[in-house]
């Protein structure tokens, strides 16, 4: 084994001195697998397992002699049999390698995630010999994926908290500072101003409320389910004569797509935060362009403007809670609490969509919607 190691480590500059690979004996392959800490496991072409590491026979406390022979399903639970079956089916007939993860309970009970890779063995000939499985246990790196999310989500809660402190703090301090004033003139007129002062506040606290309810996912009220073409349709009837006077033209592209059910009234409220994000760019007019097809198994909405767009250092932070350049408090001449496009991004998400924006200062902005298609949802 020593004249071995000497061949593999020779350098380039001592290439007459390294072995040729066909002379490396078997028995180095066999400790260089049961060295691996993956589990390196091969079964023939009917599935049928042939070898198994030392690996394999810590990760599934099971020796070689109890395996051998038996079908590859075996190291898998019921539930991801059938994923396996259609990977083992891909290498053999596409010569594809898959990947996926499965849950796995040690000897101890210990739930532990398995990331499996299935790929084809294939000699010189290129004929398939059968198929190798490669598993490496990746508990610790998913829980600390979930630790890092808790944190993000904690990191995000601070902000959203103090975001809502500071605007609950501009509405009311207004407020009473205006009814202290009332109280002390004991003038009608004061009195009457300070009561609108309040009600135009409690309707701004009502509205942030109501937006951070949509954000966070946890607003159950039931909506009447609407086709999505439809609701495009209708939704663009309402708004075209008020863009026209704004010197604002509307596009729609829509092409014959499956109908799809969407919450109408929650849809309307993402066209309408995306308009007022396009209004607010496009100062001396402009056009807007609502584009619906089908993509594979996904439809796609493309809500694009030609105003000033959105500058790089910007762009990665629009869907962040409170996050605005619009509003008063950042410069802006808007009264724009930061939460339009954060409503956009949770309403989608609930709906089990994505979303994503590609912009350029003075090229426009376009935001892509994607919905995916299913039985459930599309006829």
């Amino acid at each position: 084994m020593s004249n071995i190691s000497a061949g593999l480590l020779t350098t380039d500059n001592n290439k007459e001195n390294s072995q040729p690979p066909d002379s490396i004996p078997c028995e180095y392959y066999r400790h260089l697998c049961n060295c691996s800490s993956f589990a390196i496991i091969s079964a023939d072409c009917r599935g049928r397992i042939v070898t198994w590491n030392q690996a394999a026979g810590k990760l599934f406390n099971a020796r070689l002699s109890d395996v051998l022979g038996r079908h590859l399903e075996i190291i898998v639970p019921e539930g991801v049999r059938l994923t396996l079956r259609e990977s083992i089916e891909r290498a053999l007939t596409s010569r594809q390698t898959s990947e996926f993860e499965l849950k796995h309970r040690d000897e101890h009970g210990e739930l532990m995630t398995l990331a499996v890779v299935i790929a084809p063995i294939i000699d010189n000939s290129n004929e398939i010999l059968g198929i190798g499985a490669w598993i490496r246990d990746i508990t610790n790196r998913k829980q600390l994926e979930q630790h890092l999310v808790q944190v993000e989500k904690m990191a995000s809660l601070g902000t959203l908290a103090s975001g809502v402190a500071h605007h609950f703090n501009n509405i009311v301090g207004g407020v009473a500072t205006f009814v202290d004033y009332a109280l002390s003139s004991q003038d009608p007129q004061s009195t009457k101003r300070a009561l609108e002062m309040t009600a135009e506040a409690a309707d701004r606290i009502s509205k942030i409320t109501s937006s951070l309810l949509t954000f966070a996912e946890k607003d159950m009220r039931q909506f009447d389910l609407s086709d999505l073409t439809e609701v495009i349709l209708t939704f663009s009837h309402l708004v075209e004569n008020p863009l026209r006077e704004k010197n604002i033209k509307l596009d729609l592209h829509l092409q014959a797509v499956p109908v799809y059910e969407v919450p109408g009234s929650r849809v309307h409220q993402i066209l309408g935060h995306l308009l007022d994000n396009a209004e607010r760019s496009m100062a001396e007019g402009g056009t807007v362009t609502i584009d619906l097809h089908r993509s594979n198994n996904d439809l796609i909405m493309k809500f694009s403007d030609t105003g000033c767009g959105i500058a790089p250092d910007i762009l990665p932070h629009v869907f962040e809670p409170f996050f605005t350049t619009n509003g008063t408090i950042s410069g802006g001449n808007h009264s724009c609490s930061g939460l339009g496009l954060a409503v956009v991004h949770g309403i989608i998400h609930e709906l089990g969509g994505t979303i994503d924006v590609k912009s350029q200062p003075d090229n426009g902005t376009t935001f892509t919607i994607c919905f995916p298609l299913s039985k459930s949802n599309s006829i």
